[in-house]
């Protein structure tokens, strides 16, 4: 898991818990038939809008937008990378390339297609493809998690007044009253912490992700597209440069 996620999680849920055990002891702020109803509630219209490839795909993505990966992340060492293919190719031809392992998934599958002997702008083509069905599938898993986002406030505040209706229809017992108005909010907080502490900014983060991905993957097809025509190495990181720029002027823009 990335530092800054596993930072921001374990913070969240330690000043909540804090706050909570504060005051009272944790159990009061927890009620099963109120969990039911806004986990239950919102698992259900989120998988009314998403089917459920989607809705679990999602998941999928959530987990791989926050842990941390072996696969090479650094703009610069992929372009180290590209220059050795580079050499490599120039001097004894694209089949020498079966012997260089790279690391990331995306570039390997461009170079294995090289090697079998596919056509440049066909290899080009279907990374291309690729990072296409990359960029729509993340964008579909970043609106699970914010449709999640949307529907469990409105399940907390449905929660809320169920159990409302029901403290209502007993108002011949005072004493009832304040434990029951306490079970009616907690549906609402459940709500409001599934959104803000959960979903919302998973959201977020695959997308941030994502971004960070596809721009990743646009690098390698022009650096393929570099390997498989043998260009000179320096012209080879004069067409690459673009991409380390841009990334450095968002760092500055996140800054």
């Amino acid at each position: 898991m990335s530092i800054s996620t596993l930072i921001g999680l374990v913070f969240g849920v330690i000043i909540i818990l804090s706050a909570m055990m504060m005051g009272s002891s944790i159990t009061l702020f927890v009620n099963i038939p109120g969990m039911m109803v806004v986990v239950g509630g919102t698992m259900a219209a989120t998988m009314i809008r998403y089917s459920m490839e989607d809705t679990l795909s999602a998941f999928g993505d959530s987990f791989s937008a926050i842990k941390v990966t072996k696969e090479i992340r650094d703009l610069g060492e992929l372009i180290d990378v590209t220059e050795d293919l580079i050499r490599i190719t120039r001097k004894d031809g694209l089949l020498a390339l079966e012997n260089y392992e790279v690391d990331s998934r995306f570039y390997k599958d461009g170079v294995r297609m090289l090697i079998d002997g596919y056509e440049a702008g066909m290899v080009q083509d279907t990374l291309r493809e690729k990072n296409d069905l990359f960029i729509e599938k993340t964008e579909t898993s970043a609106g699970v998690f914010r449709a999640i986002g949307e529907a469990a406030p409105a399940f907390g505040m449905i929660g809320t007044l169920v159990g409302l209706i029901q403290m209502l229809a007993n108002l011949s017992d005072p004493s009832s009253i304040g434990p029951a108005m306490a079970v009616a909010l907690l549906t609402t907080l459940y709500g409001a912490l599934i959104a803000s502490l959960f979903a919302l900014p998973i959201a977020d983060k695959i997308e941030s992700w994502a971004n960070g991905e596809s721009h990743r993957q646009k690098l390698i097809i022009d650096a393929i597209d570099c390997v498989s025509k043998g260009v000179n190495p320096a012209v080879m990181r004069d067409i690459l440069k673009p991409y380390l720029d841009s990334a450095s002027r968002k760092q500055k823009d996140e800054a």
